[in-house]
């Protein structure tokens, strides 16, 4: 074998044992703590009750899996459907424009029982504000007896689409064409820095957001960074009617520091923050009344799932009592044992002379894979922002979950037991095929498919830890779709180094994605910080992966192989 050459199949040598038990003891591994984690997501948390009565206001926007666009029309039977639902847990909503058939709102809302607050959508384009203007004090005339305040722009000096003035400007126009409240709405930080605007309104509205904080507050400091924003800004403005104009927390998405989304992580953080409300007389709104999918693209995961409903309606958690992440948390479970029965007997029936040994890696191997379909399902269903992306999520989780399953098949003696299933370089295959030279199908054809599904893996895997590395913001942790793969992979080269560790004269493709991954993952690893056990646990796997796969042979090693 010239040194060019890449390693294709080779002996099982002396050490089947040795690989087999590390297979093995990687799957009881996984199948634990998958089973820690079904046990947490079903795990009863006793939570503080909401107020007795209905909670103040909420935003309300119908729930879309597009954005708004000019031609975007919400008929009034869909309004009148939705605030129906609203008004048996708010007494008010907030709007954030009057366009697209929301200027409907306050009229229904006057039958339904709720209050309003008027939002009017200000922008960078002036003839669009203008007409946003002109409609909404239309509505505010026509609909005066049930409009609150009239909210002009919202987080418009956050996007920086208009200058502090230009905003002014547009807030005392409206404010001297209405006897209505007038304010203008966006995060402490720019009314710290923009304390000019307080001149032109009749009142503040702050947002406070402990998620969405430069330094994120978790779920256990966040009433009392909401509470210390409020405080802070009672002291800048004194005698001023401070409004939390938005407040909340995300039920799903990437976490960030110790902020980590969750259900009951949503539901903790408004329990505790309306019975702090209510018994200090501060009036609120929540964000957001339901889940927007559209809005996934714009923030990532995260953005879709600060609603108190879900996208089709049904309320995510009630405000009294104690609380699960997941009421179908029992799933795990089941279908761990049932895969794990499913393959000890795909076992037995392909293989009737097997060893207890191999036998019971295919029950470890069913005892992982049961219960991570479904976290690989609902992770591609919740992160996908379009069909697009949810083919690349299942194509990955195909690719990854053959390439391990066929790997484990091997260890467990389901397919030959004289060669190991060694995945040739995707480089060596190439060239073979443009000699025209390739070797018969039954001697290296699992190696080829091998090699393939491999590469691909990498390509995927490459593209995630680049985007974590560059731009992690609105970007999730995709440990369910790797973690198999990776996993049976870094324990077949650890246990069989001779046979798997890799050289960069033999693969260099692979080397090189491989190498690119790990020292994307130090990276990401770096900058989220030692609080988030998601950037860790795939960190980590990604790094242990990648040092696997480089560490060099011995020159002995590498001549016995030659």
């Amino acid at each position: 074998m010239s040194q060019t050459e890449p390693i294709r199949t080779l002996p099982f040598g002396n050490r089947p044992v040795t690989r087999r038990n590390a297979l093995l003891i990687a799957c009881a591994a996984l199948a634990v703590l998958l089973q820690g984690f079904w046990w947490l997501q079903g795990r009863p948390v006793a939570l503080v009750d909401a107020p007795e009565g209905k909670l103040d206001c909420v935003s309300y926007t119908p729930p879309l899996e597009q954005p708004m666009t000019l031609t975007t029309a919400i008929e009034p039977a869909r309004i009148r459907s939705d605030l129906q639902l609203l008004a048996q847990r708010f007494g008010c909503v907030r709007i954030y424009s009057v366009n697209n058939g929301l200027a409907a709102v306050p009229g229904i809302a006057r039958e339904v029982g709720l209050r309003v607050l008027l939002g009017l959508w200000i922008g960078p384009d002036p003839v669009m504000n203008q007409r946003e203007i002109a409609r909404g004090l239309q509505v505010a005339a026509a609909d005066h007896d049930v409009i609150d305040a009239v909210i002009v722009g919202n987080e418009v000096l956050l996007r920086r689409e208009l200058t502090a003035d230009k905003l002014a400007a547009l807030v005392r126009q409206v404010n001297d064409a209405t006897d209505l409240p007038v304010t203008y709405a966006d995060v402490w930080d720019f009314w710290r820095t923009n304390p000019a605007m307080a001149e032109v309104t009749d009142f503040i509205t702050v947002h406070v957001l402990p998620y969405w904080e430069n330094n994120p507050t978790g779920i256990d400091g966040a009433l009392a960074e909401a509470a210390s924003m409020y405080g802070e800004a009672t002291v800048t403005f004194p005698g001023r009617r401070i409004f939390i104009g938005e407040t909340g927390w995300p039920s799903q998405g990437r976490q960030r520091e110790d902020a980590k989304p969750s259900t009951v992580g949503q539901a903790r953080f408004i329990r505790e923050f309306t019975r702090w409300a209510h018994d200090n007389s501060i009036h609120y709104n929540l964000i957001e009344a339901f889940d927007q999918p559209w809005k996934r693209g714009q923030e990532g995961t995260v953005g879709g799932y600060w609603g108190l409903y879900d996208k089709d309606g049904r309320a995510k958690f009630p405000l009294q009592g104690p609380l699960q992440d997941d009421a179908m948390w029992h799933q795990g479970p089941i279908d761990a044992v049932l895969c794990a029965l499913l393959f000890t007997g795909l076992g037995l029936l392909l293989r009737r002379s097997a060893r207890s040994c191999d036998l019971l890696l295919m029950a470890a191997t069913g005892a992982v894979l049961g219960p991570l379909l479904p976290l690989q399902w609902h992770y591609i269903a919740d992160t996908s922002r379009n069909f697009q992306e949810a083919i690349l999520g299942g194509t990955t989780v195909v690719v990854g979950n053959v390439l391990a399953l066929w790997l484990l098949l091997v260890a467990a003696g389901l397919k030959t037991r004289q060669q190991a299933a060694i995945p040739d370089a995707i480089g060596q295959m190439l060239r073979d095929f443009n000699r025209h030279a390739l070797p018969p199908r039954a001697e290296q054809g699992h190696s080829r498919v091998l090699g393939l599904l491999r590469m691909a893996l990498l390509v995927g895997l490459t593209y995630v830890c680049l985007g974590l590395a560059l731009d992690a913001r609105y970007r999730g942790f995709p440990l369910p779709l790797y973690v198999l793969p990776l996993t049976i992979i870094s324990a077949l080269a650890l246990s069989e180094p001779q046979a798997w560790r890799l050289r960069w004269r033999q693969m260099p493709e692979e080397a090189a994605l491989t190498l690119l991954c790990g020292v994307c993952a130090v990276v990401w690893a770096l900058r989220e910080g030692p609080l988030n056990p998601a950037s860790l646990a795939l960190s980590g796997l990604v790094a242990l992966f990648s040092l696997s796969q480089l560490i060099g042979r011995s020159s002995q090693s590498a001549r016995q192989h030659q």
